[in-house]
């Protein structure tokens, strides 16, 4: 009985040998199979920061503004403390109107990215 077993199993095996077909080369421009591509969950790597932000220039504003608020003699280093915070609170508008990040499902984009600055505005507008 042993023997039947192991028969059987040598002989599924050579069919499956003779059976298999010869594995065809893509062509180098192809895209990846879906398998090869990377999942969208995986996790993306970071951007190098930058030096300065706009949270790190808008509190260097408000510190200059209180410093010259205490130092009476100081008028102008408050007001170049605002004009920094109001700098700093525009940058941040118009780092989030240019850096829409893309979502993704199944590896591919939910939405197609807006052409042109007055479809974004009108995307960010309705956000």
């Amino acid at each position: 009985m042993k023997d039947r077993y192991e028969q059987e199993i040598e002989q599924l095996l050579n069919e499956l040998d003779s059976d298999a077909p010869e594995p065809t080369p893509a062509p180098a421009d192809a895209p990846p199979p879906l398998d090869d591509q990377p999942s969208p969950f995986t996790p993306r790597p970071r951007q190098p920061r930058a030096f300065i932000s706009p949270t790190k220039l808008a509190i260097a504003g408000g510190v200059l503004a209180l410093i010259g608020l205490f130092l009476a003699r100081m008028m102008w280093l408050s007001l170049a403390g605002l004009v920094l915070m109001a700098a700093a609170i525009a940058w941040m508008f118009f780092r989030r109107m240019g850096n829409r990040s893309q979502q993704y499902w199944r590896g591919r984009p939910i939405e197609p990215e807006p052409q042109g600055t007055w479809q974004r505005f009108r995307r960010w507008l309705s956000q």
